[in-house]
């Protein structure tokens, strides 16, 4: 945890905002994949969101990244980091065996959107989370998926947080207790979120 402007109790009060949302963004995925997931709270606190070595010790091996931006009150964005190994033992264990080891290019697509459904799925229910919490009016917008290096990830979650003008973070894994996945689920915040959060709670 980071502290800053937020007092010890204002952080708590966050953190079991934020682990009732991961609880449930765990529950969903467990749904659509039909495996346990486990999810971890990281590290959160006000500031930007620091690079993750993990993505760096992935050299030129591609991740899908998925960001689905948020407005309203508060302003931000929501990050699904997985690399392609893990996408591809979920496709596995999920997809039939005909699509998973296809090479035409319908299947490759088909096998993209069925993780970006849950990637979205995710991510809404997370925005919902922030209103609820907040009182306030969030509104999710379209998704945009990238796919890159690991290597050029933290290059680019850098210049997100220049863009979202970040004042909180979270980073966070939802990890399969068998499956051998732990994808990254990052959230970038501005300092909104630490507002209207002193405003709305008691320290």
């Amino acid at each position: 945890m980071s502290r800053g402007n937020l007092s010890g109790i204002h952080l708590e009060i966050i953190e079991e905002m934020i682990l009732e949302s991961l609880a449930k963004a765990a529950k969903s995925m467990e749904q659509m994949l039909r495996i346990r997931v486990n999810p971890k709270l990281i590290q959160f606190g006000e500031g930007i969101l620091k690079p993750l070595h993990e993505f760096d010790d992935l050299g030129r091996f591609k991740v899908n990244l998925m960001k689905v931006a948020f407005k309203g009150e508060i302003n931000g964005a929501f990050y699904f980091v997985i690399n392609s190994h893990e996408m591809d033992l979920i496709n596995q264990v999920c997809l039939p065996e005909d699509i998973t080891h296809s090479r035409a290019s319908h299947h490759k697509m088909m096998r993209n959107d069925f993780m970006s459904e849950i990637e979205n799925l995710i991510a809404n229910m997370s925005i919902a989370a922030l209103s609820e919490f907040l009182g306030v009016e969030v509104i999710g917008q379209v998704p945009i998926v990238r796919n890159m290096k690991g290597e050029l990830v933290n290059s680019y979650l850098e210049n997100e947080n220049e863009q979202n003008k970040t004042g909180f973070f979270v980073k966070s894994t939802l990890n399969g207790a068998v499956v051998n996945i732990s994808p990254h689920f990052l959230w970038m915040i501005d300092e909104n979120f630490v507002r209207i959060t002193k405003l709305n709670t008691v320290a």
